[in-house]
């Protein structure tokens, strides 16, 4: 785990490369090959976390932006080195793992999440999660199980079912808040995944209430 404590530090795994700035962390699992460069002055607080501290698997390179939490640790991680104390370092790294378990989060997956009226590109998805565009699909769907496009449409599908059901709102202002720019085209959209326009559809589960 590295806590940059001054200057930025660019690094590179198999498949990403990130710069590291003094408001980060970043978590590199054990095996993962990586590469580091600096060109300036920098220090950095480096933490060996034992592999057997964590269940499941990580990408190479979880990185976190260091809110109050991290900042906090990174000072106690700071003041537990200066005391050179093995066993109070063990538990924090064990209290550590357990933590980047609990936050781990995909920052291009949320965007995607809280912005289904908008397009997205591959290029701009795999900008967030540092990822190069020719391998972001395999690393999304790691994630999800679903390729980028399969699980937009999935998202954009339930968001347009919930709402022709549940709200009076226009067809057309629907079809804006799921990512089309006009009604035909998320007409045909719906027709192809559901098998009947999205008014039929309004029509069959309202009128079943």
């Amino acid at each position: 785990m590295l806590f940059p404590l001054e200057g930025q530090l660019d690094l590179e795994t198999e498949r990403r490369e990130i710069r590291l700035k003094p408001d980060q962390m970043l978590y590199i699992p054990p095996g993962h090959e990586h590469r580091f460069r600096s060109l300036e002055r920098n220090e950095c607080l480096v933490l060996d976390i034992p592999a057997f501290f964590f269940k499941g698997s990580f990408d190479p390179g979880v990185l976190n932006k260091l809110d109050p939490f991290w900042t906090s640790i990174r000072f106690l991680l700071t003041e537990e080195t200066k005391q050179q104390s093995a066993h109070s370092l063990s538990l924090l790294a064990e209290y550590i793992a357990e933590k980047i378990q609990e936050n781990r989060t995909n920052d291009s997956i949320a965007y995607i999440r809280r912005n289904l009226s908008k397009t997205f590109t591959i290029k701009e998805l795999a900008a967030m999660e540092h990822y190069h565009p020719a391998y972001y699909s395999d690393w999304f769907k790691k994630q999800t199980g679903k390729s980028p496009q399969a699980y937009i449409a999935e998202l954009r599908m339930k968001k347009a079912e919930q709402m022709l059901i549940e709200t009076k709102c226009r067809l057309t202002d629907i079809s804006q808040e799921v990512g089309f720019q006009n009604l035909s085209s998320f007409t045909r959209w719906f027709v192809r995944h559901k098998g009947i326009t999205p008014r039929v559809f309004r029509n069959t589960f309202q009128s079943d209430k």
